[in-house]
């Protein structure tokens, strides 16, 4: 009896761990399996099915996503090309235009040293680096500084500027020709050519600011040399019927107070256009400029003109 109970236990025994070992899987070696690996080999299809799925839901929202990003970027692409070359153009104006001020600005140095040679130089490269305001002066200081040295014949380089700059070349150079007269006694030549360009400019443009400037210089040119009597007219003609009032900076566009000083001296000489009124005439004119430098010798003369003058010269 005791025997069967044993042999039935060990059966029992045998038949649950046979029972429990159904499901279980071995390697080649002999070792059991785990578990949880079992069935991720058994189906690796549907751990695997979302993954593979998850893509294409980012491909569809990147390809949905893909026609909204585009249309910005074609709505811009006419602006961007349309203001691209005016940047360009932008860009390569001001470089012209910086390059022109660094050429005229070291011309100037060079003529501070003088060194004519160099700053003539230099202004050919500022003409050269583009067409603005800088190379522009560059031209016009250029021909002030060859009629300085004497060179002849620029009046007709001076006649192919365009209608704007045509008198303030004339101008530069009828200028420059007058300096040279004062620099270099041996050249009585700069001397006719500046009064000649002079006269010749205040007749293209006789009421202009720039005719009268001319007048004005050339009465001033003929006084400087002691031609009193062909000096008179040109100032009278100009300050005598100058009816626009007179602003502070007047003084440095036309030089009006010393033209009117300059005409009260000569009203003072003792020849036969003496005329005391008329030369306190002018000298009032010079009060009328605040910052001329010719204010303190005017009513000087005013207030001796006052006590002493005499009248007229002639009966």
């Amino acid at each position: 009896m005791k025997f069967s109970t044993v042999n039935l236990t060990l059966l029992s025994i045998l038949l649950t761990a046979a029972t429990y070992a159904k499901g279980k899987r071995y390697d080649e070696r002999g070792n059991l399996l785990s578990p949880d690996a079992a069935p991720a080999q058994a189906v690796p299809s549907e751990s695997a099915k979302p993954a593979e799925a998850a893509p294409a839901v980012a491909d569809e929202g990147a390809a949905k996503a893909a026609p909204g990003a585009a249309a910005p970027a074609a709505a811009s692409e006419p602006a961007a090309s349309a203001e691209a070359p005016d940047e360009e153009a932008e860009a390569r104006r001001q470089q012209k235009h910086s390059l022109s001020k660094v050429y005229l600005e070291n011309a100037e140095m060079y003529l501070r040293s003088n060194r004519p040679d160099k700053a003539l130089e230099f202004f050919k490269k500022s003409q050269e680096s583009g067409e603005d305001e800088y190379s522009r002066e560059a031209r016009l200081k250029s021909l002030w500084l060859r009629a300085r040295r004497g060179e002849a014949n620029l009046e007709a380089e001076a006649e192919g500027f365009d209608d704007k700059l045509k008198i303030q070349a004339l101008l530069s150079v009828a200028d420059g020709y007058q300096a040279c007269a004062r620099e270099k006694l041996k050249k009585p030549e700069c001397l006719r050519d500046a009064e000649r360009l002079l006269a010749y400019t205040s007749e293209l443009q006789p009421g202009s600011e720039s005719g009268k400037l001319a007048r004005l210089r050339l009465g001033l040119l003929l006084l400087e040399t002691g031609r009193h009597e062909a000096a008179l007219p040109h100032l009278t003609q100009t300050l005598l019927y100058e009816t626009s009032p007179a602003k502070p900076g007047d003084a440095g566009k036309l030089p009006l107070d010393r033209a009117y000083y300059m005409l009260g001296q000569l009203y003072e000489r003792p020849w036969y256009h003496k005329d005391a009124h008329k030369a306190q005439v002018a000298y009032r004119q010079v009060l009328k400029f605040p910052a001329s430098p010719y204010q303190g010798v005017a009513r000087e003369r005013l207030a001796y003109l006052e006590r002493f003058a005499t009248g007229y010269a002639r009966p």
